[in-house]
């Protein structure tokens, strides 16, 4: 199940399994968005199934005997065992290139509070160790254990949300038979005996328990990683307020989630809605109750005090229970034709979006609580399904069209898919569906329009998939998406794309990002050198050759240079955007620009989509697409240089070559390579592109003399 790739080897891995609710998600987005600062540490937190802070529950998936059947699988998109394997295989594969990609790597930190609850026996957790070992031998653990009823109690609050109808605060259980998941002796007992129990670090979720009260400063200590200059993430409350806990519960009853259905997306949004605007603390069950079913765990408590904590005195826990109340006291409001209505209300909404997508004019009346809401909602469903078409039900979508080398990659993995005021659509390297879209419906919606032009588009079709992700993620956001590649199209194809997404999505906008084409195109071949080494195949390459020069380059161009070189011609693509779109609708960028206020530079991208401005902090400061070194340059050359060589070479698979590759850049001594431009390269570069940079400062106003662009 393993690759056959030679792995990559860190000193240590960390292991933070939970458990749940202990602010397991605190601590993820903490190390989410710190990722390049621990990086430049030697600490590497994957982007692999953790992207945006989230739990690594793919490593959990990995060693699943039929992840298919778990809410794991279904999330990843693991539908039997053939998908399970290659799953396993490509998250080796991606925690390989990203140790690769970090030269100083020392420690390998994996977080998932389903470490907890999904691997309960021992024969998962030596599945799991055996997968870990093809990284490092020396695994540790961190756990954090929370006094049982407030777990079950914040629980309940998750199993509401979830759709389940009248589910008990503390759930029953035979006697000498305790659950698992609250059964922290046998917890801490199977992860000491399969790791051992010097490699178990555990704390207390309590705040007089923490170092410092402060969880992420504890975790660090525990983990034996720096806390020192990394960044806060903003503090999260998931807990329902007494209301919250009435609606959802009232909801439940009148809306069931039956067993096996599928995803009901105007039910999911609704219990959003609710769970958003009624955040707070409730207590669903009595003192009396709580401390009932905490004795249960007395014994497991102690021993685990034993074990875990032998230098602490008195109880595991803090055995206050004094914030319960004595008696609970029914609810004084009755919240069924609240409900009813707010029912009403979306199933109207979600009707007229199916037929026409009225989603964005709807969206305010969702949130009223009367009758009239509900009586104009349906009014304008009926008249809107009379409609063929709405040119405003969605907001502004923007595409993101940067040249290569452009510092695409970094707008789209440090601002784009970071920012929490833009609803993107990808393209981000780290989401595995196809041309690295936000999902799979996504990517089915937008395939006729970007990448299948010449197919027909299901206008309806896509305008309901776009707005149903704009409302989940908020539908006052720009909808955005990055595909650095739809600039370069040819002129014929590139028109059909624009016309297309202009009759489908309505307000269509375009971002491009420019870069002076003197220091573009020398990144553009190094690049090119290093795609066709790892992917065995670049079309500006000639085929099975692993190096030209950048003058061979030039001449070159790929075999379709004489239609459309991707490399100078899109200066007429540019042209038909703003004539097409109106130049107040295309946005022009410098990567210069960047590279001299990184600050400034995000904000005038942004004020150019109306989103709100980000702190500088928020992104990381880290070049996501590391350059090709003089050691790989000249091991490429001298590969070319041997017929048989470059033929052994190239019946290396991909990851094959990118490991060779990888140790060749790692035994260099990190000198970028770079390329010295001729008299006559540079001419012929100027030449290329004087027009279009005329235009562009004509039409722009960019400041191009200033950074150098041929003129």
């Amino acid at each position: 199940m393993g690759s056959d790739a030679a792995p990559v080897r860190v000193d240590r891995i960390v292991l933070h399994i939970g458990t749940e609710k202990t602010g397991t998600s605190s601590i993820q987005r903490f190390m989410a968005k710190n990722r390049a600062a621990f990086a430049s540490e030697g600490v590497v937190y994957p982007r692999f199934t953790g992207f945006h802070g989230g739990t690594q529950w793919g490593v959990v998936a990995a060693v699943q005997p039929r992840p298919w059947e778990s809410e794991i699988g279904a999330r990843l998109d693991i539908r039997d065992k053939a998908g399970a394997l290659a799953y396993r295989q490509q998250l080796v594969t991606s925690i390989d290139e990203e140790l690769l990609a970090c030269r100083n790597r020392h420690t390998l930190v994996l977080s998932s509070e389903h470490f907890h609850s999904r691997l309960s026996t021992p024969a998962l957790l030596t599945e799991l160790k055996q997968l870990l070992s093809r990284w490092s031998d020396n695994v540790k653990v961190v756990v954090y254990f929370r006094r049982q009823d407030r777990v079950a109690v914040s629980l309940y609050s998750t199993k509401l949300k979830t759709g389940q109808l009248n589910p008990p605060v503390f759930p029953p259980f035979k006697a000498g038979s305790l659950p698992y998941y609250f059964d922290y002796a046998r917890i801490y007992a199977n992860w000491s005996q399969t790791f051992g129990e010097d490699a178990v670090k555990a704390g207390i979720f309590e705040p007089q328990r923490l170092d410092d009260g402060d969880l992420l400063t504890d975790f660090c200590h525990l983990a034996d990683i720096s806390m020192s200059g990394k960044k806060r993430p903003a503090k999260v409350n998931e807990s329902l307020s007494e209301t919250g806990v009435q609606l959802l519960s009232e909801l439940n009853r009148q809306w069931p989630k039956g067993p096996g259905q599928g995803l009901n997306l105007s039910r999911e949004l609704l219990v959003l809605s609710i769970s958003r605007k009624h955040k707070g603390r409730s207590f669903p069950a009595t003192r009396v109750q709580a401390e009932a079913f905490y004795r249960h765990f007395a014994t497991g408590n102690a021993e685990l005090a034993k074990q875990a904590f032998p230098s602490h005195e008195g109880p595991l826990f803090d055995e206050n229970f004094n914030d319960y109340p004595e008696v609970l006291i029914p609810p004084c409001a009755d919240f069924s034709d609240e409900v009813s209505d707010r029912i009403k209300a979306w199933r109207a909404a979600a009707a007229a979006e199916q037929t026409v997508g009225l989603g964005r004019w709807l969206l305010p009346a969702r949130r009223l609580l009367g009758r009239a809401a509900v009586s104009l909602i349906s009014g304008v469903a009926r008249v809107g399904r009379r409609r063929t078409r709405s040119s405003v039900d969605l907001p502004p979508v923007f595409l993101h069209m940067g040249v290569p080398k452009t510092a695409t990659t970094t707008l789209q993995e440090t601002l784009f898919s970071q920012h929490p005021g833009i609803c993107y659509l990808g393209k981000s390297n780290n989401w595995k569906v196809e041309k690295h879209c936000a999902s799979e419906e996504v990517y089915r919606a937008l395939q006729a329009i970007l990448w299948q032009c010449w197919k027909p588009t299901d206008v309806a079709q896509v305008r309901s998939v776009l707005r149903s992700y704009s409302q989940m993620r908020g539908p006052e956001k720009p909808i955005l998406g990055s595909w650095e590649g739809l600039l370069i199209k040819p002129s014929v194809e590139f028109q059909a794309i624009l016309r297309g997404a202009k009759d489908a999505l309505g307000d269509v906008r375009l971002v491009v990002t420019m870069r002076n084409p003197l220091k573009r195109l020398p990144s553009a071949y190094l690049h090119a050198l290093k795609t066709c080494a790892l992917n065995g195949k670049h079309h500006t390459i000639p085929k099975g050759r692993a190096f030209i020069t950048f003058a061979e380059w030039l001449e070159w161009g790929g075999r379709l240079r004489l239609i459309n070189d991707t490399r100078f011609d899109f200066e007429k693509n540019l042209r038909f955007a703003v004539k097409f779109l109106g130049a107040d609708k295309v946005g022009v960028f410098l990567m210069e620009d960047m590279i001299e206020n990184r600050e400034a530079f995000f904000g005038r991208v942004l004020d150019f989509m109306g989103a709100e401005q980000v702190d500088a902090e928020l992104v990381e400061d880290k070049h996501l697409n590391p350059a090709l070194t003089a050691a790989e340059l000249d091991f490429l050359k001298a590969i070319d240089g041997s017929p048989e060589e470059r033929k052994q070479w190239f019946t290396l698979n991909n990851h094959e070559r990118r490991l060779r590759l990888a140790d060749v850049a790692e035994k260099g001594n990190g000198v970028k390579c770079t390329v010295a431009l001729s008299d006559a390269e540079r001419l012929l570069i100027s030449n290329r592109s004087r027009s279009l940079n005329h235009w562009l400062l004509n039409t722009f106003d960019l400041e191009l003399e200033r950074h150098g662009y041929p003129l």
